[in-house]
């Protein structure tokens, strides 16, 4: 009988793998910034996310078994912001004319929405806050997409299943590294707390913070003139802000 093949990796591991050390610190960047992020929103909502769809969806379900129809369509409306985000996202990023420009020009727009997202907090707004929060939390997935794939750094679900799964192949020989999931899972974890403390202090305005992290991360980005041979992706600090992302395989 012959062995059995081994199992292909899913996409998300795929492309966690195709990450270089720089593209990853700018995903779990992100992930800070959503968790800061979601946890204003969660604050301000009293239980409904700007990030974490599963859980608006789940809110969604629960509200239309008890005929609560104007929560669900709250529900409903945010989930379709959301997907928005996501569609508005890659939609920018297939006008960018390169990888440096995709990820710089995703990274201001979104820095822009959480920015106006502020102000309307500021001046007690914070309803009219609420879908630019949404849309700025799709559009992030966008941003880490290594070889066309698009990387979830606004939810951890698949992330936990990951770590799961590296405990479970660690013991059957298969190894399988978890620490770059549980970095992503710590680093939104992290950012929630903070942005749920602060803006129970401060309020919604506190957005600040992670849009002016967004500018920084965006004026981070760039495109240096290239040696030959240069931009392979495998010395320290490499990353979309210092070369040239590698070739796809």
């Amino acid at each position: 009988m012959a062995p059995p093949r081994p199992r292909r990796h899913a996409a998300p591991e795929r492309a966690m793998r195709s990450l270089n050390r720089g593209e990853r610190a700018l995903a779990y960047a992100l992930a800070g910034i959503a968790g800061f992020v979601d946890g204003v929103g969660f604050v301000w909502l009293g239980g409904y996310f700007v990030s974490f769809m599963s859980g608006n969806s789940t809110r969604l379900a629960v509200a239309v078994a008890g005929g609560a129809w104007e929560q669900a369509l709250f529900g409903l409306g945010l989930v379709a912001l959301f997907i928005g985000g996501v569609a508005g996202g890659h939609l920018i990023a297939a006008r960018a004319s390169g990888e440096q420009a995709r990820i710089r020009r995703l990274l201001l727009v979104e820095a822009l929405l959480l920015l106006v997202a502020a102000w309307l907090f500021r001046i007690g707004m914070g309803g009219s806050a609420i879908p630019l929060m949404v849309l700025a939390m799709g559009m992030a997935n966008a941003i880490v997409a290594p070889d066309g794939q698009g990387f979830a750094v606004t939810y951890m679900t698949g992330a936990l299943v990951r770590i799961g799964e590296g405990i479970a192949n660690s013991k059957t020989g298969a190894r399988r590294t978890i620490l770059p999931w549980l970095v992503l899972w710590l680093a939104l974890v992290g950012g929630a707390i903070t942005g749920g403390v602060l803006s129970l202090r401060w309020g919604g305005i506190v957005l600040g913070l992670p849009a002016a992290a967004l500018l920084a991360l965006a004026l981070a980005v760039r495109t240096p003139a290239l040696k030959p041979g240069a931009g392979s992706g495998t010395g320290s600090g490499d990353g979309p802000w210092q070369n040239h992302p590698p070739a796809s395989t």
